[in-house]
């Protein structure tokens, strides 16, 4: 078999022709290309950029900073003659393309770059994108000037701008543990135990747009050190945080942290996943940080130090109560609860002496707590010890040999060096004054000590304070001694002498001070108010009442108060509001608080006034009440943004905003007025165009609706606003004797013009769309299981389609249920089973129903539905009648058996009929039946009757018939005589 052999020849020639041509091409290519050299000595190269990052994603209204990263590939250094500028080019764009249509451009800060050194360059601008500029960017880096190697002069990459931007960033240097208490601190580091729950922090900043919708989940997960293996989690969904477009800092809890294995960790938290619309994070960079965490349970208590109670650095021991301290700290790190420090004193035969206990509820790490034991012994070389537990309930203490602490002393029965410590300087004391005399002794005498106080024979109490008033000791001099005895008989005394004067502090600190002298024992009370409301007092010369200071003296058993003198400074600039002008305030009398008759303080009673101190002191020899005048600035309230709005029933609901000095005390607060009527009744005129007194003090004669405290931002009219009756309100401040300020009166408005405004009184009328239901029986062995009881298993659905809405606004429904077919019912005696339902009208509307409610749907019931339209201002359709298209009857029958129909027993085979017969078989079943057997008693009775009566009636009919044919023959031989003679 032969082959065709290729020609060489020809391949050789097709072959060459074709690297001619290659050849031809690229030299022509080479002649039209824009030749390169290098214009600048070194090699400098564009690394990448720090900021932006390629392909992250970044705001559209937030400012860009550019930041590259520049390489000196050269030993020497250079770069700071060299111009590095940046380019910002809408869609992804060549080189080239850039240059020429770039949207915005700039340079970077170029300095000297040491050899073989990457340094990283800002730019020397922003670039600010605009709300506009959403999708794919290219950011070109590029030398002015190419050098020895062009190839990492230009350095071209892609950004994504976006004006609905999100972004959560967390803390990398936060401590999400530094929020805790109680932790034990090691190497400055937290320590957390094991088992136990901690509330972890995570703190960052959220970027949101304000349209846009975000939830991530926020949680932990704790690793080993290598982060080879993920050793427990817990995330926790959040969907709050502030969407307005600009950053928001954000602090919230993590979910429970609790971990059962003692070791160092490595815990990131922060925002694990997210969803969002239409974006979720957009930089998943910086949405965990890192932490090390260390659990560990060592428990760790010491006896620091045991010490006297008189002196930490002595070394002798007093007999006495709480003599002997012992200072004990949680070195360990965990709280440790229920500690029992002990405390046993031997003699030097080693017998027991004394024994003590100081029980510590809770110590957590780091904590320091102090026990105080008694000494009830006395006598050289004594054996002091102080003893904690080394087993506790959670484990046992590492560290034993410091929870004992012993010390050998000598205990000594102290001197008592008896004193008295009085409260007073000068020893003198008023009668409302407290005489505190305290008992003091040596720190070392013997407790517990007894101490009587005597003033002569007179015995005033015991213990260590004697606390009594300037009143309970009397008026004149007083010279009190005390005894003190320690436990071992030892006594001691100390004499202290003082005065008690007939003087009254009257000071009322910051308002006035003052004193009251008096020759018998008195009491004081005192009160400041403003004048009362709607009260005139007449001052004239253009002043008013500003204040009322009632000071009043009272003797016992309703004596004379023996006033002599009563001296006040009244700090004005407490008493009056800033900005009442002090230099025209001037002093009248009043005999008491309901009076209105003032007179001049003159004569003995003098009062001047200090300028600089803004004080006036006051010489009184009568008590009273002091009236303080002046000049009232003009009231700067008003009550603006005066909106109304309609309530059901027709009633009207006020707002407003306060605007003003409000906390002018000399406000009395607001009153509304009311103008009611039909279309065309005079209304409350706009105060822009102008207020006239006259014409305001006519309008609101006889139309005060209410009063209201200064404070009140809001009024609902008790009155209802019937169909057709429409009304004006205004409002006005008033002074504190109640008359209006006209010139800061407000009114309501009905599309910006004064005008009546009406109430909306009438329930809507809307009837539901396609009322409809079904019903089913759940056979469900799990309803049964709940009840046992098969009526529950019961299920309704309701359906319809929302009808469209009223003109005035959206229409909620309330859904009702009751068990007979209403008429005329009124719906406001029944409570709803479903409140606030709402729906987009032409969409189907659903309600869903079952029997295990407690008031569930149950079979062989028949219920009515009632659907009521409550309109946008709480007007209810509550008056039903069916039928209706807003009511649907549901009828529930019973189920039960269509499912079920196996449990009925099937009907028995027919028996074998007796001898085969089967009409024996019928007579014999008939014989059962009680009809059956009382007929064949009636018929059994008649036949045994038919046995013994019809022999007799025969014999009878015989016997009839001879008689009868007898008588027949005696009639013929008788003669026609025979009957006359009968």
């Amino acid at each position: 078999m032969s082959e065709r052999k290729q020609r060489k020849e020809s391949q050789k020639r097709t072959g060459l022709g074709f690297v001619l041509m290659l050849l031809l091409s690229s030299l022509g290519a080479l002649a039209v290309s824009p030749t390169a050299s290098a214009a600048v000595s070194g090699s400098l190269g564009i690394t990448t950029s720090s900021a932006p990052v390629p392909d992250g994603w970044y705001s559209s209204f937030d400012a860009i900073e550019f930041t590259a990263e520049v390489t000196n590939h050269y030993l020497s250094t250079s770069g700071a003659t060299r111009t590095l500028s940046w380019y910002a080019c809408s869609g992804q764009v060549t080189e080239t393309e850039c240059r020429s249509t770039f949207s915005a451009t700039g340079s970077f800060a170029m300095q000297n770059i040491n050899g073989n050194t990457t340094l990283t360059v800002p730019s020397t601008s922003q670039w600010v994108p605009g709300g506009s500029a959403d999708g794919i960017f290219t950011i070109l880096y590029a030398f002015s000037n190419n050098d020895q190697d062009p190839s990492d002069d230009v350095f071209i990459f892609n950004i994504n701008l976006t004006s609905n931007y999100v972004d959560a960033t967390i803390e990398d240097d936060h401590n999400p543990l530094e929020h805790l208490e109680n932790l034990s601190t090691y190497a400055n580091e937290l320590v957390l135990n094991t088992g136990t729950d901690y509330v972890l922090k995570t703190k960052g900043e959220a970027t949101i747009c304000a349209l846009c919708t975000f939830s991530g989940d926020f949680g932990w997960q704790l690793w080993d050190l290598e982060e080879t293996m993920l050793l427990k989690e817990a995330y926790r969904s959040v969907s709050n945080l502030p969407a307005w477009g600009g950053p928001s800092p954000f602090n919230m809890n993590l979910p429970d942290f609790s971990f059962n294995q003692e070791g160092r960790f490595l815990l990131k938290h922060g925002l694990f996943n997210s969803t969002g619309n239409p974006h979720s994070d957009l930089n998943p960079n910086n949405n965990l940080a890192t932490f090390e965490v260390v659990l560990n349970d060592s428990i760790d208590l010491k006896i620091t130090n045991v010490y006297p109670s008189h002196s930490a650095q002595s070394s002798s021991f007093y007999y006495g109560t709480e003599r002997v301290v012992a200072e004990i700290a949680n070195v360990g790190n965990t709280t440790v609860e229920s500690v029992t420090a002990s405390f046993q004193v031997y003699d030097q035969q080693y017998e027991l002496e004394v024994s003590d206990s100081c029980d510590i509820d809770i110590m957590h790490p780091g904590a320091t707590e102090t026990c105080r034991f008694n000494l009830t012994t006395t006598g050289a070389s004594r054996l002091l010890r102080v003893q904690l537990p080394t087993i506790f309930t959670i484990g046992e203490d590492v560290r034993m040999g410091d929870n004992l602490y012993s010390i050998t002393t000598n205990v000594e029965v102290g001197p008592i060096n008896a004193n008295i410590q009085i409260n007073s300087n000068e020893k003198v004391y008023l009668s409302t004054d407290h005489v505190e005399l305290v008992g003091r002794f040596s720190d070392v005498a013997s407790q517990p000590l007894n101490y009587t106080w005597r003033e002569g024979f007179y015995t005033w109490g015991y213990g260590q304070v004697l606390n009594l008033t300037g009143e309970t000791f009397g008026l004149g001099p007083h010279n009190v001694s005390v005894q003190i005895q320690d436990p071992w008989g030892n006594t001691d005394y100390a004499y202290v002498e003082f005065d008690v004067l007939n003087s009254v502090n009257i000071s009322h600190v910051p308002y006035w001070t003052g004193t009251a002298t008096t020759d018998k024992e008195v009491m004081f009370t005192q009160d400041i108010m403003l004048p009362h409301l709607g009260v005139s007092y007449n001052i004239g010369q253009g002043k008013s009442p500003l204040l009322l200071i009632d000071l009043a003296l009272e003797g016992t058993n309703g004596e004379d108060n023996g006033l002599r003198t009563m001296d006040l400074n009244l700090n004005l600039s407490a008493l009056l509001p800033d900005n009442i002008d002090l230099s025209t305030v001037d002093l009248r009398y009043l005999p008491d608080t309901e009076s209105q008759l003032w007179t001049y303080i003159e004569g003995e009673d003098t009062f001047t006034y200090d300028p600089f101190a803004e004080t006036m002191s006051l010489t009184m020899t009568k008590d009273g009440v002091i009236l303080l005048i002046g000049v009232l600035p003009e009231t700067n309230v008003t009550a603006t943004d005066f909106e109304w709005t309609q309530l059901k029933g027709g009633q009207i609901q006020l707002d407003w905003e306060i605007q003003g000095d409000i906390t002018n005390p000399y406000v009395g607060g607001w009153k509304v007025f009311k103008i009611q009527g039909i279309t065309g009744t005079t209304v409350f005129p706009d105060p822009a165009s102008g207020v006239s007194d006259t014409i305001w003090e006519e309008l609101t004669l006889d139309t005060l609706a209410d009063t209201l405290e200064l404070s009140a931002t809001q009024w609902i009219d008790p009155g209802f606003l019937e169909t057709g009756i429409c009304a004006s309100y205004a409002i006005a401040p008033i002074d504190r004797e109640g008359l209006p300020n006209y010139d800061m009166i407000n009114v309501t408005r009905v599309n910006g013009q004064a005008d009546l405004l009406c109430g909306d009184a009438i329930p809507p009328s809307t009837t539901i769309e396609q009322f409809s239901h079904t019903w089913t029986f759940t056979n469900s062995t799990e309803c049964f299981d709940v009840r046992k009881d098969w009526s529950s298993c019961y299920e309704v659905t309701l359906s319809w389609t929302w009808p469209d809405h009223e003109p005035q606004g959206n229409l909620t429904w309330n859904l009702y249920r009751i068990e007979y077919a209403p008429d005329d019912v009124n719906l406001k005696f029944i409570e709803p089973i479903a409140e606030g339902l709402t729906g987009v009208p032409g969409e189907v509307g659903t309600y869903f129903q079952d029997g295990m409610e407690t008031d569930g749907i149950r079979p062989y019931r028949t219920y009515y539905y009632i659907l009521a339209p409550i309109d946008s201002v709480g007007n209810e359709l509550l008056l039903a009648n069916y039928p209706s298209p807003n009511i649907e009857r549901v009828h529930i029958d019973d189920d039960w058996w269509s499912y079920n129909q196996h449990v009925i027993p099937p009907e028995p085979e027919p028996p074998e009929p007796p001898l085969g017969i089967p009409w024996l078989q019928k007579l014999n079943d008939a014989t059962q039946v009680s009809e059956f057997q009382l007929a064949g008693v009636v018929m059994l009775a008649t036949i045994l009757l038919n046995f013994i009566l019809l022999p007799l009636i025969l014999k009878k009919r015989k016997r009839l018939k001879r008689v009868l044919e007898a008588r027949k023959r005696n009639v013929a031989a008788t003669t026609e005589f025979d009957d006359f003679f009968e």
